[in-house]
C-alpha cells in the first residue's frame, strides 16, 4: 500500500475525481485514487488506492476502501481536513491525518492503521482489532500536536497474521473512557502523558515478544477522572507492566496480572495496584 511518503508527493499532482451527483445538487460524491482539495458531500477512496486530501472540505462521509489510506495536514504549513460525519476504513486501510476535524466518528477494523496529530474526533475513535493507533506525531518530520476525542476511545483485539502490532497513545485527551482489551501486541504499547475524564480500562492485554524482543504494557504519568482498571494482562519473560505514575480521581484497581505491574500513583480512593 502507498504509504505516508505520497503525502508529500501527491499533494502537487493533480486530482483524479469523478462527481456521482448532478450538478446544481449541491457538493457531488466524489471517488479519490490521488489528490482532491475541494468540497464534496461524501469522499470515496478506493480499495489499493491513496488520496492526499489536504485542504479538502467533506460535509459527510470519508470512506476508505481495503488496503487503501488517506492522509492530510501532516506537514508544517499544510492544510487540514474537515470531515462533516464520519470516517470509516476497511481492512488493511491506514489513516494519516494532522490539522484534521471529524465531525462525528473515526471507525476502523481489522489491520488498520492510526496515525493522527492535532486532530479533534467530536464523537468516538473505535479501533476493532487494529495494527497500530498512534496519536502525537505522525512523522519525525511533522510537527507533532495533542489529539482530542471528545467521546470514547476503543482499542479492541488484536489481527491475525501481523508480526508489528503496537500503539503509542500521547498527547491525547478522551473525554469520557478509554478501554484497551483483548489486545496482544509484539512491539509493546504505550499510553502516557495523556487524560481521560472518565474511565481508562486496561484489561485482558498481552505483551509478546516481537521483532526487538520482548516487549511491555506502559501506563504512566496519566491523568484519570475516574477509575484505572488494569486487570487480567500479561507479559512474556523479559518484558514488563507498567502502571506508575499516574492521577486517579477514584480508585485504581490492578488484579489478575502476570507479573504484577509496578505502582507509585496518587489515587483519590482505593489503591490496589502496589
Amino acid at each position: 500500500m502507498k504509504r505516508l511518503v505520497l503525502l508529500a508527493v501527491a499533494a502537487c499532482a493533480a486530482s483524479l475525481v469523478v462527481g456521482l451527483s448532478n450538478a446544481g445538487a449541491g457538493p457531488a460524491t466524489v471517488v479519490c485514487t490521488d489528490a482532491f482539495s475541494g468540497t464534496a458531500f461524501n469522499v470515496v477512496v478506493p480499495d489499493d488506492n491513496f488520496c492526499v486530501l489536504s485542504g479538502a472540505t467533506i460535509t459527510h462521509d470519508l470512506l476508505i476502501g481495503a488496503d487503501a489510506g488517506a492522509g492530510a495536514g501532516v506537514f508544517s504549513g499544510e492544510p487540514g481536513l474537515t470531515v462533516g460525519h464520519d470516517v470509516t476504513m476497511q481492512h488493511d486501510s491506514e489513516v494519516f491525518f494532522g490539522a484534521t476535524v471529524i465531525g462525528h466518528d473515526l471507525i476502523g477494523t481489522t489491520n488498520d492503521g492510526f496515525h493522527l496529530e492535532r486532530t479533534t474526533i467530536r464523537g468516538d475513535l473505535l479501533a476493532f482489532q487494529p495494527a497500530t493507533v498512534q496519536t502525537g506525531g505522525v512523522d519525525p518530520d511533522s510537527p507533532g500536536g495533542p489529539v482530542h476525542v471528545r467521546g470514547d476511545l476503543v482499542i479492541q483485539d488484536t489481527p491475525p497474521d501481523n508480526d508489528f502490532v503496537f500503539d503509542g497513545l500521547f498527547l491525547l485527551t478522551v473525554d469520557r473512557d478509554f478501554p484497551i482489551t483483548d489486545r496482544s501486541v509484539t512491539l509493546g504499547f504505550t499510553i502516557g502523558g495523556d487524560t481521560v475524564g472518565r474511565d481508562l480500562v486496561v484489561t485482558n492485554d498481552t505483551a509478546l515478544s516481537g521483532f526487538f524482543g520482548p516487549s511491555s504494557l506502559v501506563v504512566r504519568q496519566n491523568s484519570v477522572g475516574r477509575d484505572l482498571i488494569f486487570t487480567g494482562n500479561t507479559a512474556v519473560s523479559g518484558g514488563g507492566l507498567i502502571v506508575s505514575q499516574n492521577v486517579v480521581g477514584r480508585d485504581a484497581i490492578c488484579a489478575g496480572n502476570d507479573p504484577a505491574p509496578t505502582d507509585g500513583n496518587v489515587v483519590g480512593r482505593t489503591n490496589t495496584c502496589g
